[in-house]
């Protein structure tokens, strides 16, 4: 036999309630043992007065902890869809890794099959399907890549630990030098020192905003890009704020929210490649990390995206994690 729980909201209704009733059933009694013949009215009156509004104190409180209750079972149920979606969030992200990929990567590699068959083509313009097909199932694998990294910000494998950024922009910058060098970059990097934060979406972030000064260049300059910081050890814990500026194409100052919404483009495809969700990601694991991202520009004039993290461990602004001490 199941015992039922009580209900904490409805407790502390009858908690508020009973000393109100308790003291209707006094001045009922008092009233009662009134002898009529001697009560005058204006004591019936004080006595009825104030019986009325102790009824109405009843009335409002009842119905003021009925709205509360109202609301909480709403919360409650908003908090139960959430869940669901939740999990066929997490169905999707499994399908995505696993069921979508699979044909993609066929069709590439069929794709590349195919174009060996036919070696060279007497009209190139022939090979053009062929090429937008391999292509497009590219795109489509890249964008899945980007949603999965997107998704995972919120999943629960994050693992926190003390994180040297110095040594993850060291680690992004080696493995985008061929890129650095085909651009001609210049870029020159201050020290970021470490942050209490999850090492893998760190990376995604730097990552992100190093791509994303690299891939919208002036073609009529060289690159530079300058990452500086500025530590701030009054805020409680400290806090670093690091800005990663190049004298790009730029942007818009209206766009400067825009550009960090997810699937946001600025541009089109063909002149600068892209899902439109890495800034997107960005900001998410800097807030998730109790931080913020910004940008400001001009166009023609480049851009400096601001990037502030607390320095010790942060309470992660999503579902639980499983942390590192």
């Amino acid at each position: 036999m199941f015992m039922s729980q009580p209900d904490p909201d409805r407790a502390g209704l009858q908690q508020r309630i009973v000393p109100v009733l308790a003291a209707i059933c006094l001045l009922l009694a008092a009233g009662a043992g009134l002898p009529l013949a001697r009560a005058t009215p204006a004591a019936l009156t004080i006595v009825l007065a104030l019986v009325a509004l102790l009824l109405a104190v009843v009335i409002i409180s009842w119905r003021q902890t009925d709205r509360v209750l109202t609301r909480q079972n709403s919360d409650r149920a908003r908090i139960a869809r959430l869940e669901a979606e939740k999990a066929d969030l997490e169905i999707f992200v499994n399908a995505a890794t696993h069921d979508l990929h699979e044909p993609l990567r066929k069709i590439q590699v069929f794709g590349d099959r195919l174009r060996d068959q036919l070696g060279l083509l007497p009209d190139p313009a022939l090979a053009q399907p062929l090429d937008r097909m391999t292509a497009a199932a590219g795109r489509m694998r890249d964008l899945l890549d980007a949603l999965l990294v997107h998704v995972r910000v919120r999943d629960d494998r994050t693992v926190i630990t003390s994180v040297d950024l110095d040594a993850i922009l060291a680690g992004i910058l080696e493995d985008r030098a061929a890129d650095i060098q085909a651009a001609q970059a210049k870029i020159e990097a201050g020290t970021l020192g470490a942050v209490e934060a999850d090492a893998v979406q760190m990376r995604t972030l730097l990552e992100n905003l190093v791509d994303n000064a690299l891939k919208y260049r002036r073609l009529d300059a060289s690159v530079n890009i300058l990452i500086s910081t500025q530590a701030d050890d009054n805020e409680a814990g400290g806090r670093v704020t690091i800005e990663i500026s190049d004298n790009g194409i730029g942007f818009d100052p209206r766009h400067a929210e825009r550009i960090f919404g997810l699937f946001e483009r600025l541009h089109s495809r063909d002149a600068y490649p892209g899902a439109g969700v890495g800034l997107a990601t960005s900001r998410k694991i800097a807030e998730r990390h109790g931080g913020s991202l910004s940008a400001r520009g001009e166009p023609g004039s480049g851009a400096c995206f601001t990037l502030i993290l607390p320095r010790r461990r942060a309470n992660l602004l999503s579902d639980p994690a499983r942390r590192a001490d």
